[in-house]
């Protein structure tokens, strides 16, 4: 994994970390799926970073 990639997963796990601890503070998702959910938020975050979907 080059620089930019661990820039990527570093950013994608914070973002989706705060994402779903939203989720929990709003009933959404109960703080034992917290983990779990994070997981698959930051796959995908990390995914549309990998494919060049970023903000112009």
């Amino acid at each position: 994994m080059n620089s930019k990639d661990e820039k990527h997963k570093e950013w994608s796990d914070r973002a989706a970390g705060l994402a779903v601890d939203a989720l929990v503070d709003a009933g959404l998702i109960s703080k034992e799926e917290f983990d779990s959910a994070a997981e698959i938020v930051a796959e995908e975050l990390l995914v549309r970073l990998a494919i060049g979907d970023t903000p112009d």
